[in-house]
């Protein structure tokens, strides 16, 4: 009866064979990096510098460059832990808002049929101010936010809505997780 070969007895070990299917499969295709020109080195710590967006967005909040121990701890008083809490503090945001908006109010000019409010953001002793006089109030003036916050926030330098609008590691924060949601992990163009 003949048998048929083995492979130790045609010399092909069968390891090798395997590595050579391997080898022949094709390789797993990496992101070209190459040409990019695109970095924020600048508003994250040295080890973030070659991440992705989506994972700074992710990161502790301490990843934006200018956030030490001391920010650190005053922002996990409001519960910003991550980068991207600090993007959608809901506080930062109404600031943000009333900062945009206040130069395009006409001082005097409300219309008698005007339904803009912003009492949902607001306590109740400041309902009826200007954008413009909000911008000077603390921090506290904002509905949710009791005062203590006052002097947490003035840990960090800032002392009025004005200043919380104009925070910029939030802004920092913001844009990163904004351009994240633009970021294709395998670097296609669609």
């Amino acid at each position: 009866l003949a048998q048929a070969p083995s492979a130790f007895s045609t010399g092909i070990d069968r390891n090798n064979t395997l590595h050579r299917a391997a080898m022949t499969e094709p390789a797993e295709k990496k992101a070209r990096t190459e040409g990019y020109a695109l970095n924020v080195n600048a508003a994250v710590d040295k080890e973030w510098e070659a991440k992705s967006f989506l994972e700074i967005a992710a990161a502790p909040v301490e990843a934006i460059q200018g956030i030490g121990p001391k920010g650190k701890e005053q922002l996990e008083k409001f519960k910003i832990m991550t980068v991207r809490d600090l993007a959608d503090w809901k506080y930062f945001k109404v600031a943000q808002a009333i900062a945009i908006l206040a130069p395009k109010e006409t001082a005097g000019e409300r219309h008698a049929e005007t339904q803009l409010n912003i009492n949902k953001a607001m306590d109740k002793a400041h309902e009826t101010k200007s954008l413009t006089e909000i911008l000077a109030l603390p921090p506290s003036a904002l509905q949710g936010l009791a005062g203590w916050v006052d002097a947490a926030l003035g840990e960090l330098g800032i002392t009025s809505i004005s200043k919380l609008a104009e925070y910029k590691y939030a802004h920092w924060a913001q844009s990163i997780c904004t351009l994240a949601d633009y970021e294709a992990a395998d670097f296609s163009s669609k």
